[in-house]
């Protein structure tokens, strides 16, 4: 095996994680690997292979989206919640959620919690969104705390902006990309997928059916949660990222460049929507400088640099069959990186 891969074959062959795919690439070539089986006894893990993505959504759906209506003068990174949604943060004291603008939901820095239970309320659609339009602050803007919810409502806003569903904006972005029938809100029926966790809440194997519990309770089309791909499609994803068939280079400048930075001891940075390189940073140390990434909890990751020109892409379902099962997948994220920037170009 190729010494880029050897600690995902190590990691695999050694367990929990039954399986996963991985590849590392350029703007014109790419190697791809599969290790183990999508579970004990299933089917042996191949580049076609439908993963749930998870936050990989936020960087392979959301921030496009916001980023073309940024760039065809639809919307404006420095416009209040309030200027979009006059609804929002109705009748609270200021400051409120109206006040943070579309580039602090990006970045993670509208002061906005976390995380929040939503799918514990048993609301619809409609009224989880209004309820996340309506969520007190946690801090006045400014600071940066990754919250799942500002997605959410960036997710709603282009909903509310372009008046399509979300589902339907990343078809079309997809179809563009040629990537259609690789990365979808939905895998097609019949292709193999790997599961997921044996969900507690809805008591059953999660197989194609989304594993993050609010993107669940929102019909599994959110900003932050519900997409699923094939390695095929996120190495497609970032090929087209690099060849500027995705974005222009101003906007690709603009995304990559550093928008906030966290006071934690990760000193954690954030361009639009992705994470930037910082100590400790599940793109390894060996990675450039100008550099992209993103990961998912359901164990997804790709990380691009830009200034080589070369991604890295690792899928696996590390919480099957359950999260609570250490994974080391942390771990395997930062040498696979190593291995494969560290070795011959």
């Amino acid at each position: 095996m190729e010494s880029g891969f050897a600690p995902v074959e190590r990691a695999i062959a050694s367990g929990p994680i039954p399986g996963a795919a991985a590849a590392i690439g350029d703007r014109s070539d790419e190697r791809m690997a599969c290790f183990g089986r999508t579970e004990s006894g299933g089917a042996a893990v191949t580049p076609d292979t439908w993963y749930d993505l998870a936050s990989l959504t936020k960087v392979l759906c959301t921030t496009p989206l916001v980023l073309e209506g940024i760039a065809a003068g639809y919307l404006d990174p420095h416009v209040t919640l309030r200027q979009l949604i006059p609804e929002v943060a109705w009748l609270q004291p200021t400051p409120n959620l109206g006040d943070a603008t579309l580039l602090q939901l990006a970045t993670h820095t509208s002061g906005l919690p976390a995380w929040q239970p939503l799918y514990t309320l048993g609301l619809n659609r409609p009224t989880l969104l209004a309820r996340v339009l309506h969520t007190p602050l946690e801090q006045s803007p400014g600071r940066s705390v990754y919250s799942d919810l500002g997605f959410i409502l960036l997710g709603y806003i282009l909903e509310r902006v372009f008046e399509q569903p979300l589902e339907a904006q990343a078809r079309a972005l997809y179809a563009r990309l040629g990537l259609e029938e690789h990365i979808a809100f939905s895998p097609p029926a019949g292709a193999p997928v790997a599961p997921t966790e044996i969900c507690p809440w809805r008591g059953r194997l999660l197989r194609g059916e989304v594993h993050d519990e609010n993107a669940a309770s929102l019909g599994g089309v959110s900003g932050h949660a519900g997409l699923f791909a094939t390695l095929r499609g996120v190495c497609g994803y970032a090929r087209a990222l690099l060849n500027c068939r995705l974005h222009s280079p101003a906007v690709l400048e603009y995304m990559s460049r550093e928008h906030a930075r966290s006071d934690s001891p990760e000193d954690l940075r954030y361009g639009f929507g992705w994470s930037l390189m910082s100590r400790g940073w599940s793109g390894g140390d060996l990675i450039s400088p100008r550099s992209i990434g993103h990961t998912g909890f359901t164990g997804t990751g790709v990380w691009i640099d830009l200034e080589r020109g070369r991604y890295t892409v690792l899928l696996s379902n590390r919480v099957h069959p359950s999260r609570h099962t250490p994974s080391g997948i942390d771990g395997l994220r930062r040498a696979f990186n190593h291995a494969a920037h560290g070795g011959p170009a």
